[in-house]
């Protein structure tokens, strides 16, 4: 009687198992983005006073995953299994950075990639490095970004030179509670890193 219970107490747990394995491969994949409208817009090296260089953003460890990051209380981070980024994050948070840059330093020429040299006076550029610490939502209901910006300055006379380091943090609270609330109060505090970088750097071009 007993190996029969066994048996039958066995026969419970492996459907109960076969059955949540069911419904997890089953269960549909999401992809998100950042929703930043593109608007029409061009400049020429006439129209500027500088020119500036945004190297692909740096995120660190496990960061950079196509799963959504969320950080646990035990300071663990666990990266979702069916919400993912729709492209890697390093890519998208480059091309994000470069449009709110390039629509808010309207006296700049921000590119990204290798730096455009066609004149003798584009010799001379900044370049902006980003890197990352924190990407994703936490167990308090917050979305987290946080790291530091470096800038340099490169001129025919004396080469390259680190001209400052900022360190941020852009902590706030979810515009919902879900993957989609998450990711938009990501972009949103995104936009208002690179805008802070911007109001900077435009200092600079009035120096």
């Amino acid at each position: 009687m007993r190996t029969f219970l066994r048996l039958q107490f066995f026969a419970v747990i492996a459907v109960v198992l076969l059955s949540g394995c069911s419904q997890s491969l089953n269960a549909p994949v999401e992809y998100y983005q950042f929703e930043q409208t593109i608007k029409p817009m061009q400049r020429t090296s006439t129209d500027t006073s500088a020119q500036l260089r945004v190297s692909t953003v740096s995120l660190r460890g496990a960061l950079n995953n196509r799963g959504i990051a969320m950080k646990l209380d035990n300071n663990q981070v666990n990266a979702a299994n069916y919400h993912l980024w729709s492209e890697a994050p390093d890519q998208m948070l480059t091309a994000s950075a470069h449009q709110t840059l390039f629509t808010a330093l309207d006296d700049w020429m921000v590119i990204t990639g290798l730096p455009v040299i066609t004149a003798k006076d584009q010799q001379s550029y900044y370049e902006l490095e980003y890197e990352l610490h924190h990407f994703n939502g936490d167990s308090q209901g917050n979305a987290d970004i946080s790291g530091l910006w470096r800038l340099y300055y490169t001129s025919f006379e004396k080469g390259r030179s680190l001209t400052a380091i900022h360190y941020f943090s852009e902590v706030n609270p979810l515009i919902a509670d879900d993957y989609e609330g998450l990711v938009a109060s990501l972009e949103l505090n995104w936009q208002n890193i690179n805008k802070q970088v911007a109001a900077t750097l435009s200092a600079l071009s009035h120096e």
